[in-house]
């Protein structure tokens, strides 16, 4: 843990590993993927140390902050399957477990005992789901009922263009009260939505079959391998040939 000065600021064009820094009190900011973004309590940033990255305090209310860095070789591929294209900040729901979870970091590291290893490795895939928990998607049980309808069609068909007008009358709404539905209920636009579902769809695919890239865009929707290629760099930073490759095919 560490009570920041207000003009600490550490700037790296890149660094080992992946690190996770959680807001206690206080507010700062991190920069991470061209993006700067503001942290507050109960806050937890993952910055993406292979790339140009820096953090620092709020000179007026300096943050106090929890830090511990992870490596490993696919440390960035599960930052980016956590936070799937989205900013890499996420509102820790239950502080205090998550505090006492860097408390059982410190003691195991002080420790040093002979299955640190593997213990170690169990307190990652613990904080991978406090991380990962606030940013599952809301339960659709939950959501208005035109809303569920026009999402269950969209994810069942994610290649169609679904233009406003269908949108709308699959919602039985029109088409701007189902722009309003997605943005107060999803906090996202129909169309960026539905490029989300195809990307996660191209995602599987990659995965899970030996398709070329150029079939796999035209089942997912995209005009071509080229849109295709630059909306997924956009989710999640790397290429889909990159993106395979790195999963193991």
């Amino acid at each position: 843990m560490a009570i920041t000065a207000p003009d600490h600021c550490i700037r790296r064009d890149s660094y080992p590993g992946q690190d996770i820094l959680f807001c206690a009190a206080g507010r700062g900011f991190v920069s991470s993927e061209g993006r700067t973004l503001s942290v507050g309590p109960n806050q937890l940033a993952w910055l993406a140390n292979e790339t140009t990255h820096a953090h620092w305090p709020d000179g007026n209310d300096p943050w106090i902050v929890f830090f511990v860095r992870i490596d490993g070789p696919d440390c960035a591929v599960m930052r980016r399957k956590v936070f799937n294209g989205r900013t890499t900040v996420a509102t820790i729901s239950t502080p205090t477990v998550l505090e006492a979870w860097f408390g059982q970091l410190f003691e195991v590291l002080r420790a040093r005992d002979d299955e640190v290893d593997l213990t170690l490795n169990r307190l990652v895939a613990e904080l991978m789901h406090f991380i990962a928990a606030p940013l599952a998607r809301p339960a659709e049980s939950r959501l208005p009922g035109q809303l569920r309808a026009v999402v269950s069609q969209m994810r069942q068909a994610p290649e169609q263009p679904w233009h406003a007008r269908q949108l709308a009358s699959a919602a039985g709404l029109s088409a701007a009260q189902t722009r309003r539905l997605f943005q107060k209920h999803l906090h996202i636009s129909p169309r960026r939505w539905l490029i989300r579902e195809r990307i996660m769809m191209a995602q599987r695919l990659l995965l899970e079959s030996d398709a070329a890239i150029s079939a796999i865009a035209e089942r997912c929707g995209f005009c071509d391998v080229y849109h295709l290629s630059r909306e997924f760099k956009r989710s999640t930073g790397t290429s889909p040939r990159a993106w395979r490759k790195g999963e193991g095919r």
